[in-house]
């Protein structure tokens, strides 16, 4: 999507033109109907965005009078609107997640779906509200916290300065005064917190979180030659590699949502390998984590 193909409308219009080819792209159709429920806007403006559009993109678009639609043609190319597939999945996803209502989102025709749903955690919402005030002023917080390594809670003081989600769990990236090391903090074990005057330590300090660390993945030895084709397809390696850089601090939960060779995994449900192993399990050992690589 290039720039030049982006032109001067006010926003109101631009999201307008944005629906019209986001449902061009996966629904195959759209017609003026989308626009005035979605919108609420009348039928004669939603007949001039339809023209503006084919106006930008003459080959995109032809009116089908049975369907009384405008009919994406083969020669469909978007303009506006990322042609990935996750843009429209996510979509469904808020949905069946309970995240969002379907009339809140572009999806027209709705199709049949569900999601898998974790347990649900609780957040205390004055907790939420201590943490992002100590960000927004970037000051250290007086917290009550429930560790797994202590019977009770312990009063701490931290200075967090950046929200972590590991994929099941939120947690506060944060310097702890008492360990004078930075750590996570999971959010829904903090039952209490209050404003302190103490400026927060600087985040350039905690060195584990400014390392990139490259995990670098291939197909699982014990698969067949096709299965280890189907394994790189599906992850879209480039020569049955795949390079993954992320955060030293966050290593461990991207290897424990990793469907990898461990020592404790069965290898029949193990569908990649970690080609540099040795080199991430020194970073796993310097982070002073238990992980059986």
């Amino acid at each position: 999507m290039e720039n030049e193909q982006i032109w001067p409308v006010k926003w109101g219009q631009e999201r307008r033109l944005e629906l019209i080819e986001f449902r061009l792209l996966w629904d195959g159709k759209v017609n003026r109907s989308d626009l005035t429920n979605f919108f609420g806007i009348s039928v004669p403006q939603a007949s001039l965005d339809l023209a503006l559009y084919q106006q930008r993109a003459p080959k995109n678009t032809q009116y089908d009078k049975q369907q009384k639609a405008y009919i994406a043609t083969p020669e469909f190319v978007p303009i506006l609107v990322p042609e990935n597939p996750l843009s429209y999945l996510n979509q469904v996803w808020q949905v069946e997640a309970g995240l969002a209502v379907k009339e809140s989102t572009f999806l027209g025709w709705y199709p049949s779906a569900n999601v898998v749903r974790p347990p649900s955690r609780t957040i205390n919402p004055i907790v939420l509200r201590g943490i992002l005030n100590a960000l927004q002023n970037q000051q250290a917080l007086e917290i009550v916290y429930q560790s797994m390594t202590r019977d009770t809670p312990s009063t701490r003081l931290i200075a967090p300065h950046t929200f972590v989600f590991d994929g099941r769990r939120w947690h506060i990236r944060s310097y702890c005064y008492e360990h004078k090391d930075f750590r996570d903090f999971v959010i829904d074990r903090i039952t209490e917190c209050k404003h302190t005057d103490i400026q927060r330590t600087n985040p350039d300090e905690d060195t584990a979180w400014n390392q990139i660390v490259t995990v670098i993945l291939r197909p699982a030895s014990r698969l067949s030659i096709a299965q280890k084709k189907a394994i790189a397809d599906e992850y879209a390696m480039q020569d049955n590699r795949l390079q993954l850089p992320t955060r030293k601090a966050l290593l461990l939960y991207l290897l424990k949502q990793l469907p990898i060779v461990t020592r404790d995994s069965s290898s029949k449900h193990s569908q990649l390998e970690i080609e540099n192993r040795d080199e991430i399990l020194s970073h796993i050992k310097a982070l002073g984590l238990d992980f059986n690589l």
